[in-house]
């Protein structure tokens, strides 16, 4: 509730003692809270089923702070990668280059392999297609 001060939050609460009243306002408050707990069980649920059908995805808070700040999520993300040991990184210098003579010649009727797309851009795509059904939903309940 970033975005709450305290003193909009005493603004709201004198409006809404102005607007309803000291006698409608402590029902009124229950029911405002009761959906608030329902909104928040109905978002652990779908954030469950999100989970349970994607499940190598990262944390919400994981997701929320590369929303916030994508630059360092990318250079966290560089950083994890470049940490390879010298003996996972192939060996350039020792390894000669291949013989274009004995190479096999590439005919124009070879087509070419069909490579999948690495897994970060298909869980990109995941976690687009979830933002998407939660706004969607979100949406459907306003």
């Amino acid at each position: 509730m970033d975005f709450l001060s305290p003193p909009k939050l005493l603004m709201i609460l004198v409006i809404a003692l102005i607007v309803l009243g000291p006698d409608k306002l402590p029902s009124t408050a229950r029911r405002v809270g009761a959906v608030w707990n329902d909104v928040k069980r109905w978002r652990a649920h779908l954030e469950s089923e999100v989970r349970g059908a994607f499940p190598d995805l990262p944390s919400s808070t994981e997701i929320a702070q590369a929303v916030r700040s994508p630059i360092s999520m990318l250079d966290r993300l560089a950083d994890a990668h470049g940490e390879t040991t010298p003996a996972d990184a192939p060996d350039t210098a020792t390894t000669p280059a291949p013989d274009p003579v004995s190479m096999p010649a590439v005919t124009a009727a070879a087509a070419p392999p069909t490579v999948a797309p690495p897994t970060h851009v298909r869980r990109d795509q995941s976690i687009r297609d979830a933002e998407r059904s939660l706004e969607a939903d979100a949406a459907a309940m306003n």
